[in-house]
């Protein structure tokens, strides 16, 4: 008998299960019959805790179920599933006859296995007549004191979930495009259940147990990397089935209800794929015919209590700052431990599903007194991670979570508060010690943007809709930071970045929305902005008279200096180098036939603004007057871009297609579409009446410097009197030879005297009338329409996989749809 999950996975081999459930089916269906009859009967035992032999014999029905149901999703060598006839197909039950339908009779015994008396539950919280009772496992959410359970209750119930995960796998096999058609049976039992007592207790026990702390007291945490923690393990296993059964919804059909029928064609998606873009909340269009609900969800949705919030942003923020202080430290990075499962990303998935299912908890976030705390180490894990594609699934959670919270205005307000760099490494520090939050949210937009990573494209919308959405509110930007922001701008705006890809315009909207906001209602509080915006006026005059063939004609000159630049790399390359030269001419071929969207920022702004901050993107939205629904924005790039999955850990990609051959061909007609919405007008009668004011200054401060320059004759005896009096500069100068003129001339900076200036009731009182071209103050809501719900669940199972990987491999070499499989990394 085997005495260990792996002697189970290594005596079953992927070959073994494959050769008899294709070539004699019935003996397969009579195996998992067989296993699933005999776990029952052990289940049932009332003496089960005394009697060791039957709990060795009730894990190994579980490791073997465990080994085989991931085949049962797995198509067929003849694209066949045999799911149904195994699994949700009523026949007679071994022994009894009696019919019966193993998928649900298998899904409701395992989650009894979890609340089982003296195997997942210690023996002495249930009553000697009770073999299931479902109770809370940790102190935490609806529950004020643990069950004390001990390491067999913990090693048992990690199986257990390890065999309801793999029952749910199901969407593992399906591919990306019909992944929001295709019903997961397994799932549907679990989070449409109508035990609300059952559902409860599983949804804390698991919550409770993901955020459960380790107590090391004094002790150095430090563990053998070959040495798994059952704790940290057992987390990991509650946070992913958590994870599943909030995200899970039946699929949508045409007349707007859900249902699980499993004959649903995905057309029924694709009909409602502009009604479901416009919800603005992950929580799509949920429930049956019946009316039934993910209770899940539901529950989630109820929690209310200061309480329970507190516990649950108190532990995803240790959880978060653990690992933060693990990168930073020297003595962490020795004494941590190396096999802490509970990552970051786990983190910010858990933070990113309670925000979307609960406004209270939202709010509770947006109000706690260490929400700027949680933004700044969002936003440092997007700066830690942007370089590394395994981390970009991290990076744009972090980037919708960002969003999210911007559309509340009390968030976006509190990000004008001072922001203190201790809590970052010295190479994410910039040099201004009057630094806001926003000045650092939008540094690290720059920073991501200016990367131009292919993988980072999708993040592109969240991190500009996060600037946007705070722009209402922006107060006493420092000038590095308008330097930046107009420096994307005037990229952004360049002509041939525009007609590059077709979403390009909405990153144009939403930067020039974030100047709309500030000239009508912040002008004033951001005089460096101001200033940055009237110099670089001539990017917003040249946008105003886009003309479509010069941008055309741009592009090609573009594309045709970047194929020259590549061609002659790869010529220079020796022949030992050759294999590395085929790949950087395909890469370099595909971006210059269809612009990457991160790589044509750094294309554009290498080739216009050599003097500026070039290379990074950042963007913002706010669009007035005739304009998309702020509801659908996001979610409509979503889908132009990727609907496909992001890296997961170490062994995990993106399901990714080669790069398109054809190339975007811009019409008068779309551009018609787009640029007469635009609000330039109001911004550049703005910035033309501030420039007359501005030259007026600069003349001035020019003229005042050459009177100053003027010295009068020398007076013998006066030399050195003069020279003790002299300012630093002008002695400097006299000390080695240059005139008193240059000096003065190379000296003259009219910014200080500008600045003063446009922080008076003079500048306000220059402007012209705006009344009329008002914008209505709005944040762009965050939609999740098929394309985000398909990334988001590649994502999640992509971890689940990734995981999984060690120490057994409970789907490894088995044939996944959802998301490619490098295995060169799982050796």
């Amino acid at each position: 008998m085997p005495d260990s999950p792996h002697d189970v996975f290594s005596l079953v081999t992927p070959a073994d299960i494959r050769r008899i459930r294709d070539s004699a089916q019935e003996n397969f269906i009579k195996l998992v019959d067989k296993v699933f009859d005999r776990m029952l009967i052990l289940k049932s035992m009332r003496d089960l805790p005394k009697n060791p032999a039957n709990v060795k014999q009730l894990l190994n029905c579980i490791r073997i179920l465990t080994r085989l149901i991931p085949f049962i999703y797995e198509p067929c060598p003849d694209g066949s599933s045999i799911e149904d006839i195994v699994l949700w197909t009523l026949r007679p039950r071994p022994g009894s006859g009696a019919d019966y339908t193993l998928g649900k009779q298998l899904v409701s015994a395992t989650i009894d296995l979890l609340f089982t008396s003296g195997f997942t539950v210690p023996s002495a919280t249930v009553g000697e007549d009770a073999v299931v009772r479902y109770t809370i496992w940790e102190n935490g959410v609806g529950q004020t004191s643990s069950l004390g359970s001990s390491k067999e209750n913990v090693s048992n119930r990690i199986e257990t979930l390890r065999l309801l995960l793999a029952l749910c796998c199901k969407t593992m096999y399906v591919p990306p495009a019909r992944s929001v058609a295709v019903p997961n049976k397994g799932l549907h039992k679990i989070a449409y259940n109508a035990n609300k007592k059952m559902v409860l207790c599983l949804l804390c026990s698991l919550l409770n147990t993901s955020l459960k702390e380790s107590a090391h007291g004094w002790a150095i945490p430090y563990r053998n990397t070959t040495v798994l923690d059952p704790n940290n393990e057992l987390s990991l296993y509650a946070m992913q089935a958590l994870f599943i059964m909030l995200e899970y919804q039946t699929p949508p059909t045409k007349t707007g209800k859900n249902t699980t029928s499993a004959t649903q064609p995905i057309e029924a998606a694709d009909a409602e794929e502009d009604a479901i873009a416009s919800t603005p909340s992950m929580v799509l269009l949920t429930g049956t015919e019946t009316g039934s609900q993910n209770l899940f969800r539901a529950f989630v949705a109820k929690l209310h209590r200061p309480q329970e919030f507190d516990y649950l942003t108190g532990n995803i923020m240790r959880l978060l700052e653990e690992t933060m202080r693990s990168n930073l430290s020297i003595l962490a990075s020795v004494t941590k431990q190396p096999t802490r499962h509970v990552m970051p990303q786990e983190a910010t998935i858990l933070l990113w599903l309670l925000l979307e299912n609960n406004s209270r908890f939202k709010e509770h976030v947006v109000d706690h007194n260490r929400s700027l705390r949680l933004f700044s180490v969002l936003l440092y894990f997007m700066l830690d991670g942007y370089n590394d594609p395994v981390q970009s699934g991290m990076v744009r959670t972090i980037s919708h979570i960002l969003h999210y919270l911007s559309e509340d205005r009390k968030f976006a307000t509190r990000l004008m508060q001072p922001f203190d760099q201790s809590i970052l490494p010295s190479n994410m520090r910039i040099v201004d010690a009057s630094l806001t939050h926003a000045d650092f949210m939008i540094n690290t937009v720059f920073t991501l943007l200016r990367a131009s990573k292919p993988y980072l494209t999708p993040v592109y919308s969240n991190l500009l809709l996060l600037v946007r959405n705070v722009s209402p509110y922006l107060t006493q930007i420092s000038q590095p930071t308008a330097d930046k922001l107009i420096s994307l701008f005037d990229i952004i705006s360049s002509p041939a970045f525009i007609i590059s890809e077709p979403y390009h315009v909405r990153w144009l909207i939403y930067l020039i929305e974030v100047f709309d906001y500030v000239v009508h209602y912040r002008a004033a509080d951001n005089p460096h902005l101001m200033y940055t915006m009237v110099k670089a006026r001539s990017c917003f005059t040249r946008l105003k008279a886009f003309d479509l063939d010069k941008a055309k004609s741009e592009l090609a000159a573009l594309r045709e200096k970047k194929s020259k630049l590549d061609l002659t790399r790869t010529i220079g390359r020796s022949a030992s180098q050759s294999s590395e030269a085929v790949i950087d001419t395909q890469s370099a071929a595909a971006s210059a036939a269809s612009p990457d969207p991160s790589r044509s920022i750094t294309q554009f702004g290498e080739s216009s603004t050599d003097d500026h901050h070039t290379g990074s993107p950042a963007l913002s939205d706010k669009a007035r007057g005739k304009r998309p629904d702020p509801g659908t924005s996001a979610n409509s790039e979503s889908a132009e871009q990727s609907a496909r999955p992001a890296s997961s850990r170490a062994s995990v990609a993106s399901s990714k297609k080669p790069a398109a051959t054809h190339q975007f061909q811009p019409s008068p007609e779309w551009v018609f579409s787009w640029l007469p919405d635009l609000p330039l007008d109001p911004i550049i009668a703005v910035l033309d009446a501030l420039a007359i004011h501005i030259d007026r200054i600069t003349e001035e401060v020019q003229r005042d410097a050459q009177l100053a320059s003027a010295q009068p004759e020398a007076v013998p005896g006066d030399d050195a009197k003069r020279d003790s009096q002299l300012p630093d500069d002008r002695q400097h100068a006299a000390d080695t030879g240059q005139t008193s003129s240059e000096t003065e001339n190379a000296n003259v900076d009219p910014t200080p005297k500008v600045i003063r200036w446009l922080c008076t009731d003079a500048m306000t009182k220059a402007l012209p009338d705006l009344e009329e071209s008002m914008p209505e103050i709005r944040p762009r809501l965050q939609g999740m329409g098929p394309a985000l719900v398909v990334w988001f669940r590649s994502l999640l199972w992509s971890l689940i996989y990734a995981s999984g990987m060690k120490p057994y491999g409970i789907w490894k070499n088995t044939h996944v749809r959802l998301f490619v499989v490098k295995s060169t990394h799982l050796a």
